[in-house]
C-alpha cells in the first residue's frame, strides 16, 4: 500500500509538471502580443541542434514562458496596485505616479553640449538631402516638429526625476539651427505653443500624444504656415467642426503600463465636419471603408488614441476628387493620426506613411513616383536623434 501510495504521488506529481507547460503553450497560441505592455510576446523558439548545443533553446525557452505563463498580466498588475496603493511608491513600471498626469521616468544620458552638433547631425544630413531632392522635383518640404508629452509638462516633474530638462532643451535647439542651416523649413509647435501659454487641455493626462484639441491648435499653425508660404488652401476653422467629448474612459498610453489603475480624468475629443468633405480611402494599397474617427459602440468602452483614423498604418491614401488643390504627402509617427482627420480636408490627394511601418520602398522613390506638391514631416521630439523610422532602408537612395 506504501508504495502504490508513493506511486500515485509521483503520477500526480508529474501530471502537475506536465500540466503547467501544456496550458501555457495552448494558452500562448492565442496571445501574440501583450495589450498593456504594448509589445509582441516571445514565441515559442525552434529546437535545432545548434539552439540545443549552444544553450540559446533554452534562454529562449525561458523567455517565451515568461511572456505566456498563466495569470500573468493578473500577476503583473497586482504588483503595481502593490507599488502604488500600498508602497506608494513615486515610480511605478517606469512611469512616474506623483501629481495630477503620469509621465514616463526617463535618466538621461548625460550628454555634454559639445556633443549636441555631432548626434543632432546624424539625423538632420538626410533631411537636409531629402529637402534639396524634393526641391529639385520642384516640390514643397516642411518639417513640423511636435513636442511629446512629457516635455510639453517638463515642469510637472518633481525636480529629483527631471536631471534633464535643461540638457534636451539645449539639443532641440541645435536640431531646429542645424535644419534650418540646411535649408529646411521647421515649424517648431513647441515654441507654437509656448506663444499661445502651452494651455493644459492640449495633452492629456495619461498619453503621450496632444489630444484632439492640441492637435487642432497645431493644424492651424500648420496651414497658417503654409499660407504665409503663398499656398491658398482651404481651412477647416472652429465654426466648420462641432467638437464632441467622449464619455467613454480613455486609456492612454501611460496608463496602460499600470494596468488602468490611476484614476484618469480625461476624455476623448473628436471634431465633426458640419459639412463633411468626402474622401475614398485606401490602406496599404487595399480600399479601406474605415472612417475619420473609429467611434466606440457603446459609452462603457474604453477609447484609446486608435480611435483616430483607426490607429497606425503603413500607408493611406485618401482622395477627395478635388484635382484643383494640391497634392500632399504626410510621412511621420502616429502624431500625424489626429491630425490626418483635418489635414485631408486641405488637400486633393493626401498620402500618408508611417515609417516604422512601411517597407515597401524607399522614401525618396516614393516621392518619385507620386509627385506631390508639398510633402510635410510631422514627428514628435523623442525622433529628433534618431531617423524615427526603425527602417533604415527608408533613406536609401
Amino acid at each position: 500500500m506504501k508504495k502504490l501510495s508513493e506511486k500515485a504521488f509521483l503520477a500526480c506529481l508529474m501530471a502537475l509538471l506536465l500540466a503547467v507547460p501544456a496550458v501555457t503553450l495552448l494558452w500562448s497560441r492565442h496571445k501574440a502580443d501583450s495589450f498593456y505592455e504594448n509589445r509582441a510576446l516571445a514565441q515559442f523558439p525552434a529546437v535545432t541542434a545548434e539552439s540545443l548545443w549552444d544553450g540559446g533553446f533554452g534562454e529562449a525557452l525561458e523567455s517565451w514562458y515568461s511572456d505566456h505563463a498563466p495569470a500573468r498580466s493578473t500577476l503583473l498588475k497586482a504588483d503595481a496596485a502593490v507599488q502604488m496603493k500600498l508602497l506608494r511608491r513615486p515610480v511605478v513600471n517606469e512611469i512616474v505616479v506623483m501629481g495630477d498626469m503620469l509621465l514616463p521616468f526617463i535618466k538621461y544620458g548625460g550628454l555634454k553640449e559639445a556633443d549636441y552638433r555631432r548626434v543632432v547631425e546624424e539625423t538632420t544630413g538626410r533631411f537636409h538631402a531629402l529637402n534639396a531632392y524634393i526641391e529639385s522635383l520642384g516640390s514643397k518640404f516642411l518639417y513640423v516638429g511636435l513636442p511629446e508629452q512629457r516635455i510639453y509638462f517638463e515642469d510637472r516633474f518633481p525636480a529629483y526625476l527631471n536631471d534633464g530638462k535643461a540638457s534636451m532643451a539645449a539639443a532641440d535647439a541645435v536640431f531646429a539651427q542645424s535644419l534650418r542651416e540646411g535649408g529646411v523649413d521647421f515649424l517648431d509647435m513647441r515654441a507654437v505653443f509656448d506663444s499661445l501659454g502651452r494651455p493644459a487641455e492640449y495633452y492629456p493626462a495619461v498619453d503621450h500624444h496632444y489630444n484632439y484639441y492640441g492637435a487642432y491648435a497645431a493644424y492651424r499653425a500648420l496651414m497658417g504656415h503654409l499660407a504665409a508660404e503663398g499656398f491658398d488652401l482651404p481651412v477647416l476653422t472652429e465654426a466648420d467642426l462641432d467638437f464632441v467629448e467622449l464619455p467613454n474612459p480613455y486609456t492612454g498610453s501611460r496608463n496602460r503600463k499600470l494596468y488602468n489603475l490611476w484614476p484618469s480624468p480625461d476624455r476623448a475629443v473628436v471634431g465633426i465636419q458640419k459639412d463633411p468633405v468626402a474622401f475614398t480611402r485606401w490602406d496599404n494599397g487595399e480600399p479601406s471603408e474605415i472612417p475619420l474617427f473609429s467611434l466606440p459602440a457603446t459609452e462603457e468602452e474604453l477609447v484609446y488614441y486608435t480611435l483616430y483614423m483607426g490607429g497606425d498604418f503603413g500607408e493611406t491614401v485618401l482622395k477627395t476628387d478635388r484635382p484643383e488643390l494640391p497634392n500632399a504627402l504626410i510621412f511621420g509617427d502616429s502624431f500625424t493620426n489626429a491630425m490626418e482627420t483635418l489635414l485631408y480636408a486641405s488637400f486633393n490627394e493626401t498620402h500618408i506613411l508611417d515609417l516604422r511601418h512601411y517597407k515597401e520602398q524607399p522614401l525618396k522613390d516614393y516621392i518619385a513616383d507620386y509627385r506631390p506638391d508639398i510633402v510635410i514631416s510631422i514627428q514628435n521630439d523623442t525622433f529628433f536623434y534618431g531617423d524615427g523610422t526603425g527602417n533604415d532602408g527608408v533613406w536609401e537612395d
